[in-house]
């Protein structure tokens, strides 16, 4: 899946960069130049796949081969058969882009911009994937190192189940698990009941991005 005509406008940005109409004439000119060259070369893109669940252990999985050591994932997946592997990126044309800041101010806000890429994108994969494999029910996800539970590490396996994720969609892992482009998530999509969300035990309170009250560290 790749960019589908997927183009951020002034507002949207400013919105993210807390940014209001009445600012510097010369900083609102930098904003709308930001804006126009990242549209003109932006190519975000996603991949996703469903996979069978072979075998549960006492605190693993095996999907397709592919091993997972968690004793988390191994409890979210008991009652599943099934999960949807998923990689989404900005993109390489995005990051690339964004080489040219040297100054520590338009290097925050290219950052935000590329993160706004991904996020669009990243909408757009998860209203499909809930419409085609969970239209009646709860879909939960899990990603590695979002928890010390799942550690980083677990990318290699997961990009092994998906597949050449550098071919389909430019993400590579640096030697620590790390991907580039850095605006990349990554994780596999699952049926729940019980509504799993990784923000239930992540203790960084005042994330933009909570979705859930914190509960208590695993």
């Amino acid at each position: 899946m790749r960019d589908q005509g997927i183009a951020l406008t002034l507002d949207e940005v400013y919105k993210v960069l807390h940014l209001t109409e009445d600012m510097d004439e010369e900083d609102a000119k930098t904003v709308s130049d930001m804006v126009a060259g990242v549209n003109a070369v932006a190519n975000p893109k996603a991949v996703y796949c469903v996979a069978a669940i072979e075998e549960k252990g006492p605190d693993y999985v095996v999907i397709e081969g592919h091993k997972f050591v968690s004793q988390l994932v191994r409890d979210n997946l008991e009652p599943v058969h099934k999960v949807i592997p998923y990689a989404v990126t900005c993109g390489e044309e995005a990051e690339a882009w964004s080489k040219q800041f040297d100054d520590i101010l338009l290097q925050f806000w290219a950052d935000e911009i590329k993160k706004l890429l991904m996020g669009k994108i990243n909408q757009m994969v998860v209203e499909r994937i809930r419409k085609t494999y969970f239209p009646e029910g709860g879909m939960s996800a899990m990603s590695p190192g979002s928890l010390a539970a799942w550690p980083l590490t677990e990318q290699r396996t997961l990009f092994g189940l998906i597949g050449d994720v550098k071919e389909l969609v430019g993400i590579t892992l640096t030697e620590s698990c790390l991907m580039l482009p850095s605006k990349s998530i990554s994780g596999f999509y699952f049926s729940s009941d019980t509504g799993y969300v990784n923000c239930k035990y992540c203790p960084i309170l005042k994330c933009p991005g909570r979705r859930a009250p914190f509960e208590g560290e695993l």
